[in-house]
């Protein structure tokens, strides 16, 4: 009895996470990829007026599908799952098994990946800082008010952080989307908001407020975005990987950002990472 409880408690036992299959073999014996997105940060990634995923990162996913479907023994055309997701939700639904990859404007830091894996980047975006116009123009001034940001990201981190660096007593205020957060700085209920930029002036070209509030040129920080998958999954990643890597040497990639983003300025660094990350066949 007692050697055979050793056989299933000790070194060789195989308990839930490990026993699961590679994320390659499950798509395989599905049929089919998952691919989470969220509805409400574009133009990364978001519900277009037809109510169908879109955006930069879930072109880039789709893009991609077919090098996994081959990669995981599908034929290609095999049909893809869009699976909604939330900043607050995302990661739970990759751990969970929920969706395959995350398509979103995620940011690759270094405590992410100690339980996740990600693609090489695909766009590098900053922490930025929208102010209500007829108040407070830097963060040091915002004594004790409210400032926004969006629950379940970076910026979340960042916000506390520099917070309480240099307005300690200003008190912050969590939202579940990009748009309740820039509607209550238009009402006033609270004096900043805090996102990644691209996001951030994309919501605001879309709601068009009436009155426009001061955005700060600098950005906070610098926000590697990457496609977030399980961690260990080191054959789902060569895949995508490689359909990046197609599409940022065959120049592809500039049609999608014009597609996604319309005419804005790319910075020197965001134009300069496609040439390095891209990883030789």
């Amino acid at each position: 009895m007692l050697a055979a409880a050793f056989a299933l408690t000790g070194p060789g036992a195989e308990g839930p996470r490990a026993a699961r299959a590679d994320a390659l073999t499950e798509i395989g014996a599905r049929g089919m990829l998952r691919l989470g997105y969220r509805e409400d940060a574009p133009p990364f990634s978001y519900l277009d007026d037809s109510k169908r995923p879109s955006g930069l990162a879930v072109e880039l996913c789709q893009a991609a599908a077919p090098g996994v479907a081959r990669a995981a023994g599908l034929p290609e055309g095999q049909p893809i799952e869009w699976v909604p997701v939330t900043a607050a939700t995302r990661f739970e639904a990759l751990t969970e098994g929920r969706i395959d990859l995350l398509c979103g404007p995620t940011t690759q830091s270094l405590q992410r990946r100690e339980t996740m894996d990600f693609s090489i980047p695909y766009f590098v975006d900053g922490a930025g800082i929208v102010f209500r116009k007829g108040g407070a123009e830097r963060l040091a001034d915002l004594t004790d008010d409210p400032v926004g940001v969006l629950n379940g990201t970076t910026t979340e981190t960042l916000a506390r952080k520099v917070l309480a660096e240099v307005a300690p007593g200003a008190q912050l205020v969590i939202f579940d989307s990009h748009v309740k957060g820039l509607e209550a700085l238009q009402r006033g209920e609270i004096e900043a908001y805090l996102g990644d930029q691209s996001i951030l002036l994309y919501q605001l070209g879309r709601l068009r407020p009436t009155v426009q509030p001061v955005i700060a040129r600098r950005t906070l920080s610098r926000e590697p975005y990457a496609l977030a998958m399980r961690r260990g999954e080191a054959g789902l990643r060569l895949a995508v990987d490689r359909e990046l890597s197609r599409i940022y040497a065959s120049g592809a990639i500039w049609d999608m950002i014009g597609d996604a983003l319309g005419k804005v300025q790319i910075s020197p660094e965001i134009e300069a990472i496609y040439e390095v990350v891209t990883i030789p066949e």
